[in-house]
């Protein structure tokens, strides 16, 4: 039998439902990675499982459960969909547990699934550890594909065990903030689920702590309205018009399996996700007085490198994908940790994005500061320096992808629409730093057949004339 091509990216396996995620190339990939927790865990035997609101996830959850239970774990199943990060904590405070499976492909279209494994820190499996599942896919024909009539067998003999993490998971994710103070504020926001598994979730506990939520498309809907799940201004224009007709204080978008966080100010304009890290990471160093240091990605706004500086906190760049930034928190070196595409880690909770735990902090800024979203920005532009951030993501054919980044490797460009590059940072993609504080990156995405470059600014006019300059001369290369 040949073997599929199955490969971890930035944050799992994921892959076109029916074409290259199948319920036989699952088959594999649980048995594979079974095999590996089996072998590195002995004194563990408890996996959790979960999944989003996608077309067929609870069936893949339901067969990937089936296949760990043949293995002789104790499958924790949720009976509705769930959030990543609830999953994520969990694993965290079970020390019987291996870890956690999410079937789900987060922000990508509706016409992909995928798998994501947690590890017992809480966070994104680690390249060794996605290494060592490619490793054991060795796909033996004596793997038999289970069906999902299975199931019912093996709760019926306690193999596979329900359990509401979802109350347990409320708790201790309200203890992160100071909710009197919240409740104090008489907050009223706006809540788009985006049709995915933060559906009722978050408003339900910003309702817990006095928030009062509008909740637009909560509604099960595998397609998701036409739109992709990932929480990006074009895709948040009816959270805006909700924040702007009702007035309200603030809007929250989160994304397919809400570990993402977008935002709408108070003025219904987009509240990118690198203010978000920016007004957050400000809030912990200057309202909370916390002495942290910072793990970002390469594709992450210079803002909070600057924020560190003047804080005499430090910065650590790394490459996408948020096991890199989990690394350093798990490892020490970090208290707090953000991407561009959006969601926090927060050291005491999870390192692992957490667009719930992100809401909830900053809420607690605007109501620590008694100022709103964009009024807190101003804020932080004022204090170190102004900042604006754009992105475009680029279709294009590998050839054309593999071909630009040859040239601008061997032949790198000395300035970018008259700006002079200070230096080249290359862990994934080319990132040019500007001499005047500007940059621009160019990199593949992990997931999809797309470019995605990225530029950032003193003002939206300048960064979008950065990308529109990188975007004609990969097209052209």
């Amino acid at each position: 039998m040949n073997k599929p091509t199955i490969k971890f990216g930035t944050d799992g396996w994921r892959g076109v439902i029916a074409q290259d995620f199948t319920f036989e190339n699952l088959t594999y990939m649980s048995h594979a990675v079974a095999k590996v927790c089996k072998k590195k865990y002995k004194d563990r035997n408890r996996i959790y499982i979960g999944y989003d609101r996608r077309f067929l996830s609870q069936d893949f959850a339901r067969h990937c459960a089936c296949i760990f239970a043949e293995h002789g774990f104790t499958v924790v199943w949720s009976q509705q969909y769930m959030p990543t990060p609830i999953l994520s904590w969990a694993t965290k405070q079970d020390s019987r547990s291996v870890g956690s499976i999410v079937i789900t492909a987060s922000h990508n279209p509706p016409t992909w699934n995928g798998f994501k494994f947690k590890e017992i820190f809480g966070g994104s499996a680690f390249k060794e550890t996605t290494d060592e599942f490619e490793a054991a896919l060795d796909f033996s024909m004596e793997h038999k594909i289970f069906t999902s009539e299975k199931f019912d067998d093996l709760v019926k003999n306690e193999k596979i065990q329900f359990f509401d993490l979802k109350d347990q998971y409320i708790e201790s994710v309200l203890n992160l903030v100071d909710i009197d103070l919240i409740r104090k504020s008489q907050f009223s926001v706006g809540i788009d689920p985006m049709h995915g598994s933060g559906s009722h979730i978050l408003a339900e506990i910003l309702e817990k702590i006095g928030v009062q939520c509008h909740e637009i498309h909560n509604n099960e809907n595998p397609c998701f309205g036409g739109r992709n799940p990932e929480p990006i201004e074009e895709n948040l224009r009816d959270l805006s018009a909700l924040v702007r007709d009702q007035k309200l204080d603030a809007g929250f978008a989160t994304d397919g399996d809400a570990d993402r966080l977008g935002a709408i100010d108070e003025k219904g304009n987009s509240f990118t996700t690198q203010m978000i890290l920016s007004s957050v990471y400000w809030h912990m160093l200057k309202h909370r007085k916390k002495a942290w240091n910072i793990s970002r990605s390469v594709s992450t706004t210079k803002m909070v490198d600057l924020l560190a500086d003047a804080y005499g906190q430090k910065c650590f760049e790394t490459p996408v994908g948020f096991k890199n930034i989990a690394k350093n928190m798990v490892e020490g070196r970090a208290h707090i940790g953000g991407e561009e595409a959006g969601g926090i880690g927060f050291d005491g909770h999870i390192p692992e994005r957490d667009s719930i735990a992100t809401a909830l902090m900053l809420l607690e800024m605007m109501a620590m500061s008694g100022k709103k979203l964009q009024e807190c920005y101003s804020e932080i532009c004022r204090e170190i320096r102004p900042y604006q951030f754009v992105r475009l993501d680029v279709h294009a054919h590998p050839e054309i992808m593999g071909k630009a980044l040859s040239v601008l490797k061997q032949d790198p460009p000395q300035s970018w629409d008259g700006r002079q590059v200070d230096h080249i940072q290359d862990i994934d993609g080319l990132k040019f730093y500007l001499k005047d504080g500007s940059w621009i990156l160019v990199r593949p995405s992990g997931t999809e057949p797309i470019f995605r470059l990225y530029a950032e600014a003193e003002s939206l006019s300048a960064a979008n004339d950065l990308v529109r300059a990188i975007e004609t001369f990969v097209l052209q290369a």
